[in-house]
């Protein structure tokens, strides 16, 4: 068919803002609203049905969604849930107050695709924290989410007080730093989008406090701080991976630390600060600090890959700001350490720090294994550190150079713990018992200082009718060499064979460089054909 004529769609239009506005449309017809490019359809006459007289507004690409979302409702239409005063009254909210109940980083332009986000990432932690219009105000205290991805940095982020950054969880947001700068350090409220403050102008009102950081991994790819702390107090650091490039064997940078905390002075203090299921591997030090930060907790902590594990007080000039006493009144608990080439924990000054109940794995070896053991796994530094503590932890060292026959000759024992210290370590050991016709070694502790050695003992026969038990008291005495046993016991059976068992213990030096190392426990047994078992509870004291 030929087309024999062109028609348009003409429908009715006019400009909102001036004169009477838009008029009453008749029912279907539509009016345009050329000024504010509005679309509006006319509702028709009651009687037509409509249920009111007047225009509708049809959305357009020009319009605002936000500005018509003013009737959000929790769990609208469940007649069981009240939030107003009675259920005609219903708390209804806009739908812009509802999405900014918390806030993620994408709206700042973060993304995670691995690409730089420095700038972005700063200016959404600054607006939310320090911007100077709401700064200090509580309802300004909001969260911060990072969804999965991973996040590129070349300078450091800083964290004001009061901040709470919520990522996906650790190995799922990847934050990695390119630059020669810590990941993240901490800075005090005078600091303003921008323009970070000084620590020299900390104070205990404006200090850096009340930071939350979870479910993220930092990385560094450079030899620099991963988290740095600076007159941080009250804070919760979780759900963290502290990944740096350090391997076994390679050289002791200075800065290449994992945590470092530092303060302005004892009151501007870095100071009751939580970190719970962090872990950190690949730097020279996992922790370090030389100033007196204080009651600081790691809970469930894993340290693995590095130097030293934790380091309190090397480098301390008592009396210099921030160093009247050193590192005091921490505690490390229930956590593990791996694969520290040389001390797990390094106390050279502070006081009534404690471990407690930590696991220490293939630590103070130079990489190597308990037979290379180099380095206490625990050391208190003689001098200013003498009042911590070691109680309820578990050294993979002590079944080596104890007991395991393996290496009870020519094997120096480098102790689990030096130094002057509350130090309570017991273990048990089992063995079979044959008849000794000289002494042997059945046991080994360190002796490289003054000590006490306390060994409960049962020794049972299975060839003849004798149960005896006691306990072995071995001082040890540094200076003279020497090692003293005396044998409390309690014996059960035939008297003939009460004294067949006997012990003796000897200062050593199993690595010949003519210094006491080991101590040296040897048993006699002269029960002819015996094949008995001794069960030994271990405990020492320092």
């Amino acid at each position: 068919v030929a087309i024999v004529q062109i028609s348009r769609i003409q429908i009715r239009r006019g400009q909102k803002l001036t004169g009477s506005g838009v008029p009453q449309l008749a029912g279907g017809e539509l009016g345009w609203a050329v000024d504010t490019r509005e679309l509006y359809i006319g509702n028709g006459s009651v009687s037509e049905g409509s249920p009111a007289v007047g225009n509708s507004k049809i959305l357009t690409e020009h319009d605002n969604l936000f500005a018509f979302g003013d009737q959000y409702q929790y769990l609208k239409g469940d007649a069981t849930m009240l939030t107003g005063t009675t259920a005609t009254t219903p708390v209804t909210r806009t739908l812009q107050d509802r999405l900014d109940e918390r806030v993620n980083v994408k709206s700042f332009g973060v993304k995670g695709d691995a690409t730089d986000v420095t700038v972005k990432l700063q200016q959404a932690i600054d607006q939310l924290w320090i911007n100077n219009s709401t700064k200090g105000d509580v309802l300004s205290r909001v969260v911060l989410s990072i969804d999965a991805g991973e996040y590129t940095i070349s300078s450091s982020i800083k964290i004001p007080p009061h901040a709470t950054i919520i990522g996906a969880g650790s190995d799922k947001v990847i934050i990695t730093q390119t630059g020669n700068a810590p990941i993240f350090e901490t800075v005090n409220s005078a600091s303003t989008p921008g323009s970070p403050a000084q620590d020299a102008t900390s104070t205990t009102l404006n200090q850096a406090r009340h930071i939350h950081l979870k479910g993220m991994t930092l990385k560094h790819t450079s030899t620099n701080v991963g988290l740095k702390l600076q007159s941080c107090r009250e804070s919760i650091f979780e759900d963290l991976i502290i990944e740096g490039g350090w391997t076994s064997g390679a050289t002791l940078l200075v800065d290449q630390i994992g945590i470092r905390m530092a303060c302005l002075s004892t009151a501007v203090n870095t100071i009751r600060n939580t970190f719970r299921n962090v872990q950190i591997k690949g730097f020279t030090r996992g922790i370090e600090s030389k100033y007196d930060i204080e009651n600081n907790l790691w809970d469930k902590c894993i340290f693995e890959t590095l130097g030293y594990g934790i380091v309190f007080g090397d480098g301390t000039v008592i009396n210099n700001a921030g160093m009247l006493t050193g590192p005091i009144h921490n505690v490390i608990q229930n956590s593990k350490f791996q694969d520290i080439d040389r001390n797990a924990i390094w106390i050279d000054t502070g006081n009534y720090n404690t471990s407690d109940n930590n696991v220490y794995v293939d630590v103070g070896n130079n990489g190597g294994t308990e037979a290379n053991a180099a380095h206490p796994v625990i050391n208190f530094t003689y001098g200013t550190a003498l009042s911590n503590v070691s109680a309820g932890d578990f050294f993979s060292r002590t079944r080596w150079l104890s007991f395991d026959q393996s290496l009870i000759t020519g094997f120096a024992y480098i102790p689990e713990v030096q130094g002057p210290a509350i130090y309570d370590m017991e273990f048990s050991y089992r063995f079979n018992v044959v008849q000794y016709t000289s002494f042997v070694r059945v046991l080994r502790a360190p002796g490289e200082s003054d000590r006490a050695v306390y060994i409960d003992y049962v020794y049972r026969s299975g060839s003849i009718d004798a149960v005896r038990t006691g306990t072995l008291e071995i001082l040890i005495n540094r200076s003279l060499s020497t090692a003293t046993l005396t044998d409390s016991h309690s014996y059960v059976g035939a008297a003939l064979y009460e004294p067949n068992i006997s012990f003796q213990a000897t200062a050593t030096d199993e690595n010949g460089d003519t210094e006491v190392d080991t101590v040296v426990v040897e048993m006699l047994n002269l029960t002819s054909a015996d094949t008995g078992t001794i069960l030994f509870k271990v405990k020492y004291k320092s």
